[in-house]
């Protein structure tokens, strides 16, 4: 690499790296903490902890829904949802009759089997869920959510271009060399090129899976507006009759897809239904299946399909970003390992913004110093 292209590399690092830093340190703080969030949740006491018989019996759907209209009778159901992890739970979002979106409403946890509402908190109440709505848009709704994806790609830009320069600057040292007797400028120098390199493709996966969950509107608003507007637009005819009961939606979207399981219904008359249909979206069993949906639209007149479809690629991709970024696939141990390597990065990110402030400004001659270390190769 020439040594014009190598300053360049070294630019784009530096910029990229101080711009996002701020934000970065925020996101490694939150993000530690809501690794356990489970357990914190546990141990305050905002989780529920929901009854689940085995081989009992699950309600209708529909028994539920009455249940959760009589909570809430001046809302109307506009989703049913179920969690994989949570056998027996089931949440029903009860949002302003009439409106499509989901902007206001509030969700509904029952028992499934005994159609107990569970009441807790609600999220906005609590330490952890506090921490997120700072993690995902810094309480600043769609505009902070872009801000943190863009800042998302420049430090999946700052990863890349720390691996371009790591190597012509680290040739003439030792691996994990440090010298802690040059100085705090070098310490942290070698601090920032050890530990950014063993946490580099660690860094680019959270990195990169963190910008597309950011971006999820838009993703999602994409699907919306081009492949589900494309099959309800294949089936336009108007209801001229009640819709079916949801349990009946439920049993034709499930027999659409032998050996699935449900995920969550949208009821007619929302952004992710037609006027006409319940969507029902299902996923499979297994720990790669379960984040990956297919959807049946169901005639909410004659309760059959019309329609089948399997997510387009971009939806999956956003599908299986959760799990990679916030490392809640594989148990307690994969958590410890995500939060070790939160710290890292968070040590990462601080040694490298000291390098830059400790820079010398103004050399002898009057040139500026290069920050991503020149001097500190000729030193070494």
């Amino acid at each position: 690499m020439t040594s014009t292209n190598l300053r360049r590399w070294r630019l784009v690092h530096r910029w990229t790296s101080l711009i996002c830093s701020a934000n970065l340190l925020i996101l490694c703080v939150t993000g530690l903490i809501l690794v356990f969030h489970h357990e914190i949740e546990d141990l305050m006491g905002d989780g529920f902890d929901m009854t689940y018989t085995e081989g009992r019996p699950m309600l209708p759907f529909q028994a539920l829904d009455d249940i959760a209209r009589q909570a809430y009778p001046k809302l109307a159901s506009k989703m049913i949802s179920f969690d994989s992890e949570e056998p027996g739970t089931t949440y029903i979002f009860m949002g302003a009759p009439g409106v499509r979106e989901f902007d206001d409403g509030r969700w509904v946890i029952l028992n499934g089997q005994t159609g107990a509402n569970e009441m807790i908190k609600p999220p906005e109440e609590t330490l952890t869920g506090f921490l997120l709505k700072l993690h995902v848009d810094l309480f600043a709704g769609f505009a902070g959510q872009m801000f943190i994806g863009v800042m998302g790609l420049l430090f999946v830009v700052s990863t890349v271009s720390g691996l371009v320069v790591y190597g012509p600057l680290m040739r003439k040292l030792a691996f994990g060399l440090l010298r802690f007797g040059r100085g705090t400028r070098i310490a942290n120098l070698d601090l920032h090129n050890l530990f950014g390199v063993a946490t580099l493709t660690w860094a680019f996966v959270v990195g990169l899976t963190g910008a597309i969950l950011s971006f999820s509107p838009l993703i999602i608003g994409y699907w919306q507006k081009t492949e589900l507007v494309s099959m309800i637009g294949r089936h336009t005819e108007p209801m001229t009759g009640a819709p079916v009961a949801i349990d009946q939606a439920a049993e034709a979207g499930l027999a659409a897809f032998p050996g699935m399981e449900l995920a969550f219904i949208a009821y007619p008359g929302n952004v992710y239904s037609s006027d006409r249909h319940f969507s029902v979206l299902v996923r499979g069993h297994t720990e790669l299946t379960q984040r990956l949906l297919s959807i049946a639209l169901v005639d909410a007149e004659t309760g059959r399909v019309t329609e089948t479809a399997a997510m387009p690629w971009y939806i999956a991709a956003m599908l299986l970003s959760g799990p990679f970024h916030f490392g809640d696939y594989g148990g307690l141990p994969l958590q410890i390992l995500w939060a070790l390597f939160t710290i890292v990065t968070g040590v990462v990110t601080v040694s490298g913004f000291v390098v830059w402030l400790k820079k010398p400004r103004v050399r002898a001659t009057g040139s500026v110093s290069d920050a991503s270390g020149n001097r500190m190769g000729n030193e070494a």
